[in-house]
């Protein structure tokens, strides 16, 4: 996350480090992703969990657009917000009885993800996980099949608006995160206060140093 922040902030991505910094930052968001659709699974209770989401998001949001524009006009949330709406999908994934009104509300909540970091993409990715835990064969072939799309929307991106068709394959790095999804034997992770809270604090803690650098100093 911080070598994708770096490379994103301040390095271009036609450099060869830049570009190296985006390809490696790919495996964040799928790994934050994952690490949702487990924790949803594993936490001891879900609406602390739920309520922890909320809160940084809120709090994520400043670090976020300052270190993105500079200032806290852009209608551009954070990717908490995304993995808190994410969390809200599995909610009424698991609670809601009626199919039809199940995918009216997960719909919904998709198309909010439409204004966060990831957009769309991060709800699919925690849902296919969510649904097919345990399942490695048909998370791989739910996760390849976002990934491409991931891929191909932005390449068609840069082709409407006249930029080199491949300016955006380094969103291909998405795929290196199947080798650690490969490593992942479905074990419960640490519920130490450290590795409980430190993400928390760490993502808008260093976006905000990110910010300091880039605009302050």
């Amino acid at each position: 996350m911080v070598i994708d922040h770096i490379g994103m902030i301040f390095l271009s991505v036609n450099t060869v480090p830049g570009c190296v910094c985006r390809i490696i930052g790919r495996l964040t968001a799928p790994i934050m992703c994952f690490f949702l659709a487990e924790g949803f699974e594993h936490t001891s209770s879900r609406k602390k969990y739920g309520i922890r989401l909320l809160v940084f998001a809120v709090i994520s949001q400043v670090p976020y657009a300052l270190m993105h524009y500079g200032d806290l006009w852009h209608l551009d949330m954070n990717m908490i917000y995304t993995l808190f709406l994410s969390f809200l999908v599995l909610c009424v994934y698991d609670r809601t009885p009626d199919s039809n009104i199940r995918w009216l509300y997960i719909g919904a909540l998709i198309g909010a993800t439409f204004i966060g970091d990831w957009g769309i993409f991060g709800p699919l990715y925690v849902l296919s996980f969510y649904i097919y835990r345990g399942n490695r064969k048909w998370q791989v072939i739910c996760f390849s099949a976002i990934s491409a799309a991931v891929v191909m929307v932005d390449t068609a991106y840069c082709i409407s608006h006249d930029y080199h068709w491949y300016g955006e394959l380094w969103q291909l790095g998405l795929f290196l995160f199947l080798p650690v999804l490969f490593r992942y034997k479905g074990e419960a992770g640490s519920r130490a206060v450290f590795h409980k809270w430190f993400f928390y604090i760490f993502y808008p803690a260093h976006m905000l140093i990110i910010w300091l650098f880039k605009y302050i100093l």
